[in-house]
């Protein structure tokens, strides 16, 4: 009987079987107790990396005297289920020996309901017998092993298995996700070394839910191209973040250092359970971050699996924990940028996220997705690209927040015309609106133009034209004749006001009118700032009249100084403009 090893408890019964076995000592096994299913997980794999079992012998109850015990049973089917161990090694044939024949040992009431290992018994490559030898043997002789197809189809397909309440679907699909992830960037044995992360995927559902699709590898790849985040802040905020996320998170952002912050999600939780205690506790903590100047928030969708995670509950969308703070997020700041990330492939979901105003969508991978690791590297590499993009964008924030900034100002300005004081918030609004959303060169050069107008529209307030032709600002004096005198870089009049012969189409430039406004009536004296606005004017003039001379002009150096319409720098930097205009404004 070489390689056919007994587990046993050194019950008088089961030593009288070895002895009539004649089974050496190191063929024997001794039983361990066990309480959880990492535990059982654990020893066999132990088990059969030690030992070359080929065939085993199991007794249905171990102890052997223990009532309603099915400890053997519950040993069985972590062998069968085992994504450590080699197909080979799961699929060694397998006796039983029981006092009862099947029929008595099915009807028994008092199997696990989760995971009804009696199913086992009824599957290729298991056995029963009785404790005597001559009737063990003689069903040793007739074993077989099962074939790779026998393990889906009679073995597989023949168990039933469910989730435990304490490790529901979304719990495991974290944890699956998370493992997969961690492979890809080379942290897999760091995050299965994770005591949480690793009871979950070593329960038998999980395990069941892996075998079934033959999704496990420990196959790994190194990060080649890690993120550049340094100096970058990130809030992380997921319901496993104890889980092995935060590890595997601070890795793939290790060079933000501790500008990486991750919710402790651990903290309002059971320590035994790993089920929430104190979830308005966590979702208070999540909440006191939003005001802060992240450049990217990752946010899980479902951060109360308890009350979100039920099959028989259906909970709306945009009422699904993540989005509800995504929202407030957004509410506060919308030019935060956000990934929402979800073990659920329920397109409905993500699409509530990204109509509330995120950015992208991580989705993490779960045992039901056959995903090779090469797919799951691509995946992370996407992930990756929507990352660096948000970290392109984060200046949004800051954006949003000072021209909330302006709009109040505005709004506490003392003056009477308060459709003038609305005409430039819309504007303000208008101009953000397409900057966040532009994509395309084109798209960028739309919101320059959108925020010029600014500039427009207080020309329009503050100018009038005369019956002599002439231009009054503010009804208060005439506007005089600027220009510029290249070789003092400076701007001139000789107090000459300007009059309609003085300009093309018989109204002054916008620029001159805006040299009107801060020479004469803010008293200012900065003259680059005048220049600057006429280059930005002109910039724009360029791009709509599609003047090539002015869209393409270069300096001494060859750079470009027109082209950054096309890019969210160009409106940044006319946009420092405009807020300095519209603090003069309200100086008045």
């Amino acid at each position: 009987m070489e390689n056919v090893y007994i587990i046993s408890d050194y019950s008088d019964l089961l030593k009288q079987v070895i002895t009539d076995l004649a089974l050496p000592e190191e063929q024997i096994i001794e039983h361990e107790s066990m309480d959880t299913e990492s535990e059982y997980h654990d020893q066999v794999t132990r088990l059969f990396q030690a030992k070359d079992i080929q065939t085993l012998i199991i007794p249905v109850s171990i102890p052997h005297d223990a009532p309603n015990n099915f400890a053997g049973l519950k040993i069985a089917l972590h062998i069968r289920l085992n994504h450590e161990l080699t197909l080979a090694q799961r699929l060694i044939p397998i006796v039983f020996l029981s006092d009862f024949n099947l029929e008595v040992i099915l009807k028994n009431q008092d199997f696990d309901p989760d995971n009804q290992p009696q199913n086992l018994l009824l599957t290729k490559g298991s056995y029963l017998a009785g404790y005597d030898a001559e009737e063990i043997k003689s069903v040793l002789e007739k074993t077989t092993i099962p074939t790779t197809e026998d393990y889906q189809n009679n073995i597989l397909h023949r168990l039933q298995i469910r989730p435990k309440a304490t490790a529901g679907k979304h719990s495991i699909a974290n944890a699956w996700g998370c493992l997969k992830l961690a492979q890809v960037t080379n942290q897999g044995n760091a995050i299965w070394q994770d005591t949480k992360l690793g009871n979950l995927l070593k329960t038998l559902y999980a395990q069941y839910l892996i075998a079934c699709l033959g999704t496990f590898s420990s196959q790994e790849y190194v990060d080649l191209e890690p993120l550049p985040c340094t100096r970058k802040k990130v809030l992380f905020i997921d319901d496993q973040a104890d889980e092995g996320w935060t590890t595997l998170m601070s890795h793939i952002f290790r060079s933000a250092g501790n500008g990486f912050v991750s919710i402790d999600s651990g903290r309002y939780k059971n320590s035994e359970t790993g089920l929430f205690t104190d979830f308005d506790g966590f979702y208070d903590e999540c909440k006191s971050h939003i005001g802060e100047n992240w450049d990217l928030i990752i946010i899980d969708l479902r951060l109360n699996p308890e009350e979100e995670d039920l099959g028989h509950t259906l909970v709306a969308p945009p009422e699904l924990s993540g989005n509800r703070l995504i929202e407030a997020f957004l509410n506060a700041n919308k030019g935060y940028q956000i990934i929402v990330s979800t073990a659920s492939n329920k397109v409905w979901n993500i699409q509530a996220a990204l109509n509330k105003g995120a950015a992208a969508y991580y989705i993490k991978e779960s045992p039901e997705f056959n995903y090779a690791l090469s797919d799951t590297k691509t995946h992370y590499d996407n992930f990756k690209d929507d990352i660096v993009v948000c970290f392109e964008k984060s200046y949004l924030r800051d954006t949003y927040k000072d021209t909330e900034q302006l709009k109040a100002g505005l709004d506490a300005w003392e003056y009477d015309k308060r459709h003038f004081v609305e005409e430039i918030k819309k504007q303000l609004d208008i101009a953000y609106t397409l900057l966040y959303r532009a994509q395309t060169q084109e798209q960028y050069a739309f919101a320059y133009v959108a925020l010029y107008l600014v500039i427009e529209i207080i020309n329009e307030e503050f100018f009038k034209e005369t019956s002599n032709e002439k231009w009054t600002i503010d009804e208060e004096e005439n506007l005089l004749s600027w220009w510029w005198k290249s070789e003092d870089r400076q701007y001139c009049n000789t107090d000459k006001e300007g009059t309609q012969q003085d300009y093309i189409g018989k109204n002054p430039p916008e620029w001159i009118k805006f040299a009107g406004l801060y020479f004469q009536k803010w008293r200012k004296t900065d003259h680059s700032f005048v220049r600057d606005i006429f280059l930005m004017i002109q910039k724009r003039n360029g791009f709509i009249h599609n003047d090539q001379d002015i869209m393409n002009y270069q300096n001494s150096r060859g750079e470009h100084l027109n082209q950054d319409i096309f890019e969210a720098n160009g409106y940044q930097k006319l946009f420092d403009k405009i807020k300095d205009i519209i603090s003069y404004l309200c100086d008045l």
